[in-house]
């Protein structure tokens, strides 16, 4: 069963408002992850969990860098603007966030936006991109055996290889 969208009580403006807050990636996984974590939480361990899912990796194989980068983004800009929503309340001093009363209007959309894991396909994208460029430069190259490949037989496989990641990535997001 679909969850129940709330616009009762919601003028057209602050409508617009929390869509726009919903807009940015980073504010909603700040809002998934106090919902799934009862209470304040430190910013330090919300910074780590953003860091993993945009590195794909798991929160304790984060580097400091990757987490400050996320750390200093929500700081400065994501909780700030969450907080003057009502949507978090956050303590700049203590380092403590937690869902403020705004967030109940929140939830029902990011519920319906549910997707399944986070996975980062534009990677496997770019991956794939870089591995058949390779073969097509040292064919450009004239270097052996890469000349012998022909023009459509680089582009054959070109297609093939994202025709297959493509296939892989609707048939994970619809088992989600």
């Amino acid at each position: 069963m679909a969850p129940q969208l709330i616009t009762s009580g919601m003028d057209e403006h602050s409508r617009d408002d929390l869509f726009s807050m919903l807009r940015n990636e980073r504010r909603r996984e700040v809002i998934h992850y106090l919902s799934d974590n009862e209470g304040p939480v430190d910013l330090r361990d919300l910074s780590e969990y953003i860091a993993a899912l945009e590195n794909d990796c798991e929160p304790e194989e984060v580097t400091y860098k990757q987490r400050k980068r996320v750390q200093t983004a929500l700081y400065q800009m994501h909780l700030p603007k969450l907080a003057d929503q009502d949507i978090v309340a956050y303590d700049r001093r203590a380092g403590r966030v937690e869902l403020a009363s705004g967030a109940e209007n929140c939830l029902p959309y990011l519920e319906a936006d549910q997707g399944g894991p986070h996975r980062r396909w534009w990677r496997w994208y770019l991956l794939v991109a870089g591995v058949v460029a390779v073969p097509i430069g040292l064919s450009a190259l004239d270097i052996p055996p890469f000349v012998s490949v022909s023009g459509l037989g680089y582009a054959t496989i070109a297609c093939v290889a994202f025709l297959v990641i493509s296939v892989v990535q609707v048939a994970r997001e619809r088992g989600s």
